[in-house]
């Protein structure tokens, strides 16, 4: 893909593509020479994916702009020419963007293998050279997976004396930079480092690179803060590890500045082997550590530490075959193999405790959410580099139960505020009352405060149910109000409700009055 295409090709995802106008005069060539560019899209999008065009998304699809040249001669088109009109090419975003031919001419397309297939495509060059029909002609600038603005410059020369006329376009790539970090990954010089007193005298320390990017998949400037936290997490290997940046070195965490989106370190083990796990922290809201971590975003990486190359059989520990985690709260811990030859794959086809995940480096990561605390097992297997395998059962126990969701009580028809009182269902003397309250969380309970005698709470749960009992007589008439609470450990809603207790007909005939 990054075949040379007669000296200008550069085989990117920023295409170029350019194509001839249709017919025309060449006008009054007495007259001075100009030239205008135009571009069809002010912008267009990252091309994150790299895509190729002309291969299954047609010469025209989102990421490209089209650009037309028009060269007149006084008030007409420059005289038609074969080749070499124009002169065109990048004088700025080259990293975001590349100009393509799309003229299907052999010369200007270059042999790809896609998916075991060889296809050809357009090929990407910084600069073109096109010919003049009707005094226009057009390309395309394609956006290659970087933001940024890309600048072309296309020039005539007026063969009567010489004189060179130019102009240019710009097309922003993306929609310009964000300094809001949304992940953070880490790569590092080797898979795996020796322990201190190791006995092969391997490297004990390793150079990692922390890499921010925000939203749009783009490198994130520190502008000058602290924008990302390393921090040693304690596990096998943590005793005696330490971080190093800038001359300095930290046993337990460090902050430090990223450049360009990079933010780089060292880590040195301690004595002991084992799987030294480190956490990386940014803070979205703001991209500054230094001032506290508003909406943190974490990281976790595994360095595996040997005290030998293969000086015995690779294994799994016991130690690492019963675990205990907290439900929900969240967990992490970086399994460890003895033996064998770093670096090592770790997999399982169990299913572990909702909310936790097994990473190929062996980290058991995540926040349990189970709605039944025990003990689980999982089948765990490792790879060394040579490909030996060990498996073992681990027993995961979760501990402590789920905390209560919310209430949220709603009374079903009640509009307005929740601070007026709300009229709930009236019932005819005769009958017995009863109406159900209903609440979203859990371990809900109710009660009543200010009901009359005869009503009680019957029932607990996301339901409340209210009952009267016994059928409500003719002393019951009128017209109650009384507060009804919902609770939970989370939290507490109370509603103010009326209902009434009415008599129709001659169920309840008014007193007789007897004269003194």
């Amino acid at each position: 893909m990054k075949k040379l295409l007669n000296g200008l090709l550069i085989c990117a995802p920023l295409l170029l593509a350019a194509c001839g106008g249709g017919g025309g005069s060449a006008g009054d060539t007495s007259r001075q020479y100009s030239i205008k560019l135009t571009a069809s899209k002010a912008s267009v999008p990252v091309n994150i994916a790299s895509s190729l065009p002309g291969y299954g998304n047609g010469d025209f699809y989102p990421y490209m702009s089209t650009i037309y040249i028009q060269a007149r001669a006084g008030h007409g088109p420059i005289p038609n020419q074969e080749n070499g009109a124009f002169a065109c090419n990048i004088i700025s975003g080259l990293n975001s963007g590349a100009l393509y031919y799309l003229d299907g001419k052999s010369e200007n397309t270059q042999d790809v293998i896609i998916r075991g297939e060889t296809v050809k495509v357009p090929g990407a060059y910084r600069n073109i050279s096109l010919g003049s029909n009707a005094g226009g002609a057009s390309f395309h600038i394609i956006s290659r997976d970087i933001i940024g603005d890309v600048t072309v410059q296309c020039s005539v020369s007026d063969p009567r004396d010489k004189q060179i006329y130019t102009d240019r376009a710009t097309v922003r790539v993306g929609g310009g930079g964000s300094a809001t970090p949304a992940t953070v990954t880490l790569t590092k010089q080797t898979a795996y480092v020796g322990s201190r007193d190791n006995l092969n005298n391997l490297p004990n320390s390793v150079g990692v690179q922390a890499i921010l990017k925000n939203d749009n998949h783009q490198p994130v400037s520190s502008t000058g803060m602290t924008n990302l936290q390393v921090s040693i997490v304690p596990n096998a290997a943590s005793d005696g590890a330490r971080l190093m940046v800038g001359g300095q070195t930290h046993s337990g965490s460090m902050q430090l500045s990223t450049v360009n989106g990079i933010g780089q370190f060292s880590v040195a083990s301690g004595p002991a082997s084992g799987s030294l796990l480190l956490r990386l922290t940014v803070d979205r809201a703001d991209n500054d550590v230094a001032n506290g971590l508003q909406d943190p975003i974490t990281q976790y990486a595994v360095i595996p530490v040997v005290h030998a190359i293969a000086s015995s059989a690779l294994t799994i520990p016991d130690s690492e075959l019963a675990l205990t985690v907290q439900n929900a709260e969240p967990y992490t811990h970086a399994l460890i193999a003895e033996g064998g030859v770093a670096p090592f794959l770790w997999s399982t086809n169990s299913i572990l405790p909702t909310g936790l995940s097994l990473g190929s480096d062996g980290l058991i990561s995540g926040t349990p959410n189970v709605q039944k605390p025990g003990a689980y097992t999982v089948v765990v297997n490792v790879r060394d580099a040579n490909g030996a395998t060990a498996r073992k059962t681990l027993v995961l126990t979760i501990v402590g139960n789920l905390p209560d969701n919310p209430v949220a009580f709603t009374i079903n028809g009640c509009t307005g505020s929740s601070d007026a009182p709300c009229e709930i269902t009236s019932v005819e003397v005769g009958s017995s009352y009863t109406y159900s309250f209903s609440a979203t969380g859990s371990n809900v309970t109710w009660t009543l405060e200010g009901a009359p005698g005869w009503m009680q709470v019957v029932s607990q749960g996301s339901i409340g149910r209210i009952a009267s009992g016994a059928p409500l007589t003719c002393r019951q008439v009128g017209t109650y109000r009384m507060f009804v609470t919902a609770r939970n450990s989370a939290n507490v809603v109370t509603r103010e409700v009326t209902f009434r207790v009415t008599s129709t007909g001659t169920a309840c005939p008014p007193p007789v009055v007897t004269p003194p």
